[in-house]
């Protein structure tokens, strides 16, 4: 039988322990919650060709509307899901990480994303990708089949490569347009925490600061801009950790 000094045996302890206690501390930090949203039948309105020429624009004349993103099993990209009332975990069990930064850019006289979602009052970016002139007009939405509500900020791009952030202090929806090419739309959702996401064309999402939830059952919503209501569901997070499948009526669309 081999025997080892004391010293050696509490290195050895001390070793392990960090092991063990950095497993779970990764296991924390990459909690989340995540799940996909999809399109039940068919939507009742269908994206659209146009013409629209214009220089610097950098892409064909023959545009097409942006309402839709659906794939082959009724995935629905550029929908916004967040929780309603989230609650955190106490300081110091979970492994805190800072809000990503939202990033808008004009590219090919469109806005990239088409569907963004923020937290009120916190700043986001504005980047003009094109080598045109482009103004970004932000105007409330009272929602589908009313004009659109007062200008919340106008303001102008002149050159390629200009950034400028601003920020929505009024939770509700949004719309950004420009009015040198009045085809370009954004919808932006603000929200009042940061616990939010957007589905890709592949109709996943992962919530921001979910990981930090505390455990216990929770309220979330999904909002898509072409339906006038929310769809609602209830998802239980434990240790940070929860899936939910969330489902719109291609029935109920506009």
């Amino acid at each position: 039988m081999i025997h080892f000094p004391p010293r050696f045996l509490g290195t050895v302890a001390n070793v392990i322990v960090g092991l063990v206690f950095g497993l779970s501390f990764m296991t924390l930090s990459h909690a989340d919650v995540t799940g996909t949203v999809t399109l039940q039948g068919q939507p009742k309105s269908q994206d659209e060709s146009f013409f629209a020429k214009a220089n610097g624009c950098g892409e064909s004349p023959i545009r097409k509307t942006e309402n839709w993103k659906v794939g082959p099993k009724g995935e629905l990209g550029d929908v916004i899901v967040w929780l309603v009332d989230p609650k955190f975990a106490p300081v110091g069990t979970t492994k805190p990480t800072p809000p990503p930064e939202t990033e808008l850019r004009q590219l090919g006289c469109r806005y990239i994303p088409h569907v963004i979602a923020v937290q009120a009052g916190v700043p986001f970016k504005i980047i003009n990708g094109d080598p045109t002139i482009h103004n970004i007009r932000a105007k409330v939405s009272d929602g589908p089949g009313k004009p659109p509500g007062a200008d919340v900020f106008n303001f102008g791009q002149t050159y390629q490569g200009q950034a400028d952030e601003k920020q929505l202090d009024q939770v509700g929806i949004f719309t950004l347009q420009c009015d040198v090419h009045n085809w370009m739309q954004c919808w932006v959702r603000v929200l009042p925490n940061p616990c939010f996401g957007v589905t890709g064309k592949d109709g996943t999402f992962t919530l921001q600061q979910s990981g930090q939830l505390a455990d216990g059952d929770y309220k979330i919503d999904a909002w898509h801009p072409r339906f006038a209501d929310v769809v609602e569901q209830t998802v239980h997070v434990k240790n940070g950790v929860a899936t939910v499948q969330l489902q719109f009526d291609g029935a109920k669309s506009f």
